[in-house]
């Protein structure tokens, strides 16, 4: 598989088999994270693997502290967002909802119990950076979580990043020992597809190349 292959290919994962994802596999991925450029090489990733009984004991924290906390999802904005941003949300949610509706679970309800529970994945990623550095380094993370990605898809793994449960951030890190020192930045669920679930089947439209491109010539 070519990187372009994989981009196209790559899509958010949100059921996961009941099979385990090797050790060394998980180490492949992470070491290909590690690869990514940063600002003057400080590689400011930093990544917390876990799986097992480690990881059921995070996600039952986690649906605990939801339950009382409640998080959502959204853009995080203090401002509206222009209208064609928020349209191209609204696409997704056409795309997304009908499969959803195939559960019978209400449509927030399923991305906020899924995210507390990396969506039944086997592993969890969790993604953090020293809070020494400055958010402006939140670019370099970006770049490695891609090529996280990346090659998972590669190696026949499928991904879900996850950004409701950082709002848990404290938690997290009690439940794994994370200095606190560290930000929790973002959660991937990491594992092998279900390809038979309806909320597997789903991947929204990218916007056409004049929408993101400006040529000055």
């Amino acid at each position: 598989m070519d990187v372009t292959q994989a981009m196209k290919q790559r899509k958010s994962i949100r059921n996961y088999l009941d099979k385990p994802v090797s050790r060394s596999d998980i180490e492949a991925v992470i070491r290909c994270a590690g690869l990514a450029p940063s600002a003057i090489n400080l590689q400011p990733w930093e990544y917390v693997v876990t799986y097992g009984e480690e990881k059921d004991r995070l996600i039952r924290r986690l649906k605990k502290v939801h339950a009382m906390k409640a998080a959502s999802c959204g853009p995080g904005t203090a401002e509206p967002l222009p209208e064609k941003v928020t349209n191209r949300s609204r696409n997704a949610l056409k795309i997304m909802k009908p499969q959803i509706e195939k559960l019978n679970l209400p449509f927030n309800q399923f991305i906020e119990q899924g995210s507390c529970s990396f969506y039944g994945a086997p592993v969890g990623i969790i993604v953090l950076m020293d809070k020494l550095f400055p958010k402006l380094r939140y670019l370099d993370i970006g770049l490695s979580v891609s090529y996280l990605l990346l090659a998972a898809e590669e190696k026949g793994l499928s991904t879900c990043p996850i950004g409701l449960i950082t709002e848990y951030g404290d938690d997290i890190k009690d439940v794994l020992n994370i200095s606190e020192e560290k930000d929790v930045l973002l959660a991937i669920a990491l594992g092998y597809a279900d390809e038979t679930a309806p909320e597997n089947d789903v991947k929204p439209d990218r916007e056409p190349l004049k929408e993101i491109l400006t040529w000055y010539e």
